[in-house]
């Protein structure tokens, strides 16, 4: 009897630890989990620094007396949200960043800022020939707006994707994204300027084929017709998709 009682102690006293310990573990996991989701400063800059005025007209405006950025250290703007004209637009600074080539991203600004001389300079010259007004009225000598047509050109609204049915492929056409037709045309003008002479500047290759695109041509504008072709070819599998 007495050697029962002390077995069944025995059990009861495992059975605490066992049981504490299963505590612990939990209540560790919890404080763990915690830990985990709290979110940490990335930043470099210590938490008295404030915002950076990107709006000109609040600029122009100044500062009240009590705005705190009269006597509290300023963010530096970055390159996203510059104030410089040519960085600011993100279809601009998405097409900085899908020309560069290996983190050389000064050289490929100053490819931008000559692509837009350029075509500055050659709408102007077209402007200072033409013979009436209603010839020059209808030159456009802004190089932003140039550009921005030149690509909305070239967006195709359809392409292919690949679907197997029944062990068979088929290229079935689908509607684009928005992403993906900004994607697709500037890496069309790109790959086009590329596949140019070599010995020929980068900037002028560019205007060359932006001024295409701008007046719907050149080889990036056909690569979106010959897209559509396919696509028109293969519609009746557009049920598949």
């Amino acid at each position: 009897m007495a050697a029962s009682l002390s077995t069944v102690k025995g059990l009861c006293a495992t059975a605490s630890k066992v049981l504490a310990a299963t505590q612990c573990s939990n209540l560790f996991a919890d404080h763990i989990a915690k830990i985990s989701v709290q979110p940490v400063r990335q930043s470099m800059y210590n938490p008295k620094y404030v915002e950076p005025i990107i709006d000109k007209a609040t600029l122009e405006k100044g500062l009240d007396p009590d705005d705190l950025r009269r006597h509290r250290p300023i963010k530096a703007p970055t390159t996203d949200i510059s104030i410089s004209p040519l960085f600011y637009d993100p279809e601009i600074l998405k097409f900085t960043n899908m020309m560069m080539k290996a983190g050389n991203k000064e050289r490929v600004r100053e490819v931008m800022r000559k692509l837009f001389e350029n075509l500055k300079h050659m709408q102007v010259e077209k402007y200072n020939k033409a013979t009436s007004e209603s010839e020059k009225a209808e030159i456009e000598c802004n190089p932003v707006v140039i550009f921005k047509q030149g690509v909305e050109n070239c967006k195709p609204l359809l392409l292919v994707t690949r679907v197997v049915k029944g062990g068979v492929a088929y290229r079935v056409p689908v509607c684009a994204r928005p992403n993906e037709q900004r994607f697709r045309a500037m890496k069309w003008i790109i790959e086009s300027c590329r596949d140019k002479e070599r010995r020929i500047p980068m900037e002028q290759k560019l205007a060359w084929e932006i001024m295409d695109a701008y007046n719907n041509q050149g080889k990036a504008i056909r690569r979106k017709q010959e897209i559509h072709r396919i696509c028109e070819s293969n519609r009746a599998f557009a049920h598949l998709r």
